[in-house]
């Protein structure tokens, strides 16, 4: 047992004892409280009985007598004058000098009316003495009692039950390091399986979960982690694939290149095809260098570290801008733009390619006689659809198609032109979703903040 389940084990023993101790003090007080007041109530009720009798001299005597001997006590009277008439000293001896100064200090009080209880040192500090003073109505005058007892029998009543409550605490000692040693179980696995958890998620295990049911803080740690868990799975899952992607990217061009270089090396091309051969590789070097620019320029937008030029401008007329430019590469397709005059406040340039790439995106994947329909709505600022009826997209793949690279299809190429779209939208306060049906087409919607 190490680390945080010992420090609870610790702490949970210590705070376990305090309290055992607490209780043990507490408990021994309220008994010294309790037998004290006993002792008390009781002279009183002897004094009483003594009151009582104390105008018939013989039944005095005979009760005298039967007090002294039962309480082993040293009695005295005295009257309203503070004279004598009766005491004993039979009883506690080796006392009476002490017992003495007790009642000539208190007699004055007594006969006053006042109950005295106290409790002295006797003789050698051996023992005590618990005293009474008590004021006896007689006919119409006062009379002081005392009654004085040891408290060897008190002392040794209370020195038994303390030795139980003594062997009582090292019982509940053992019993407290037992809970102690359960309850820091208890409280430091989840959090050891936190730690174990982290440990094999910082390894690169990322199916790990956790199932932690504290119904508290910890439960809820658990699960974020559960979450975090998922979400570094995920983002492995599209750093392998975003890896793939690049290299399916890279590779044919590279392919071509090689090829056709080895070919114009070994001086196998014939002299009027070498011209082709340098433009084709021409061509491969252009692709694989706007792949590099475009990933960076991804990087940038993404990082936020481009300055965008805001000027408030009529987002229709920009649509039918771009309709215009993609006349060239749409061949039979037929685009048809409706829609109304919209003003927003944004970067024209950036958010023209933004269209334009989705828009592209969507003549590529559309069949050459296909329609490709764009409309412009003002719906709480601009809202602009872009639909198809190509070929679609699987649902399956619909949450990853603006990621960099992704080829919905193994055949297919990926790209950055859906991933650079969003970012740019997303820089400018807008949202971007796509709609899609495998053999239907594709709707993607983009929603922009009015100026």
């Amino acid at each position: 047992m190490k680390g945080i389940r010992l420090k609870l084990f610790i702490y949970i023993s210590l705070l376990m004892i305090l309290l055992l101790l607490f209780n043990i003090l507490l408990q021994s007080s309220i008994l010294n409280r309790y037998y004290s007041n006993t002792e008390k109530d009781k002279l009183i009720s002897y004094a009483q009985i003594i009151e009582k009798n104390i105008v018939n001299p013989n039944q005095l005597s005979i009760e005298l007598n039967r007090i002294s001997n039962t309480l082993n006590a040293r009695i005295s009277i005295y009257d309203d004058r503070g004279n004598i008439i009766y005491k004993d000293y039979s009883h506690i001896m080796g006392m009476t000098g002490k017992i003495m100064n007790i009642e000539k200090s208190n007699l004055h009080l007594v006969l006053k009316g006042q109950i005295i209880y106290r409790t002295d040192e006797a003789m050698l500090k051996q023992s005590k003495i618990i005293s009474l003073g008590y004021p006896a109505k007689v006919n119409s005058t006062v009379a002081a009692i005392f009654i004085h007892i040891p408290t060897v029998e008190i002392k040794s009543t209370v020195e038994n039950i303390s030795r139980q409550f003594t062997y009582l605490l090292f019982i509940a000692i053992l019993i407290s390091f037992l809970g102690a040693y359960i309850l820091s179980n208890k409280f430091s696995k989840p959090i050891l399986d936190i730690k174990n958890a982290a440990k094999k998620i910082s390894e690169g295990e990322y199916d790990i979960r956790l199932n932690i049911d504290t119904d508290d803080e910890i439960e809820e740690l658990s699960n974020t982690i559960n979450v975090m868990a998922e979400n570094l799975s995920k983002t492995e899952k599209l750093r392998r694939d975003f890896i793939a992607n690049v290299t399916h990217e890279f590779r044919t061009p590279l392919g071509i290149i090689k090829g056709y270089a080895e070919a114009l090396y070994d001086d196998i091309v014939p002299i009027d095809e070498k011209r082709q051969y340098i433009e084709d590789i021409i061509e491969e070097v252009e692709k694989l260098n706007r792949l590099v620019n475009e990933n960076l320029e991804l990087s940038k937008i993404e990082s936020k570290n481009i300055k965008l030029n805001f000027k408030t401008f009529n987002l229709y007329d920009l649509l039918k801008d771009i309709v215009d430019k993609v006349k060239i590469i749409k061949g039979n397709r037929v685009i048809n733009l409706s829609g109304e005059d919209v003003f927003i406040k944004g970067d024209m340039e950036y958010l023209e390619r933004a269209i334009l790439n989705i828009i592209s995106n969507s003549i590529k994947h559309t069949k050459d006689d296909g329609l490709i329909e764009i409309s412009l709505k003002s719906q709480n600022g601009a809202y602009i659809t872009i639909k198809d009826d190509g070929e679609g997209i699987e649902e399956k793949h619909l949450p990853y198609i603006f990621e960099r690279f992704y080829r919905a299809k193994e055949k297919g190429t990926g790209g950055l032109g859906l991933s650079i779209a969003k970012e740019i939208i997303k820089l400018h306060g807008g949202e971007i979703k796509v709609i899609s049906k495998v053999g239907e087409g594709s709707t993607f919607e983009i929603k922009l903040p009015r100026s």
